[in-house]
């Protein structure tokens, strides 16, 4: 039997993911959580964490079809999308362009998603580790997008640590937002 660890915050047991295939950085993401915070029965489908606050936060590394997205958002109502976008970030392929002393970022990603356009309930972006915020592990809210140009998405959002996005998912902490302290001219 494999060895469960425990959450030094809350004492939440967690062991080796029950999905098959599921990739590391969805299992980063679970780390801490409790066992009825994981793979929650909703419908005819399993949300991939559930918040104390009750919102389902849907964990997606790979491809998702726009039938994919919209069934998961009819089936989990209350929820966000959290999309591992770290190798686009970490490429330039997606570049913030930070405001020292402002919370609120602007972004461009070449070759993004093709279907985060279907997304209707709230998007966070995993960034990885930004070069941006001295190798800080960040989080990036899309509030707005412009309107599409082919092979492109830029918009704006809010960035958080990751630290503080996933104690947010696991006990209900409220986000606060990541302030950058960079030069305005500073792109990753």
């Amino acid at each position: 039997m494999p060895s469960l660890t425990r959450c030094p915050k809350c004492g939440a047991s967690f062991g080796p993911s029950r999905v098959r295939g599921e990739g590391l950085w969805n299992q980063g993401w679970r780390t801490g959580l409790s066992s009825n915070q994981q793979f929650v029965p909703r419908g005819e489908l399993e949300g991939d964490v559930l918040t104390p606050s009750g919102h389902i936060v849907e964990l997606q590394d790979g491809h998702l079809s726009r039938v994919d997205i919209e069934l998961r958002e009819r089936v989990y109502g209350t929820m966000v999308w959290l999309f591992d976008a770290c190798d686009a970030h970490r490429r330039g392929r997606l570049r913030l362009a930070l405001i020292p002393g402002r919370e609120h970022v602007n972004f461009a990603w070449s070759r993004p998603r093709e279907t985060l356009d279907a997304c209707r309930r709230p998007v966070h972006l995993d960034l990885g580790e930004s070069q941006q915020a001295d190798g800080l592990h960040l989080v990036l809210r899309i509030n707005r997008c412009h309107p599409k140009q082919p092979g492109r998405l830029s918009g704006s959002g809010v960035l958080y640590t990751a630290e503080a996005f996933h104690n947010w998912m696991a006990h209900d902490l409220p986000l606060t937002p990541f302030i950058s302290k960079a030069p305005d001219h500073a792109f990753a």
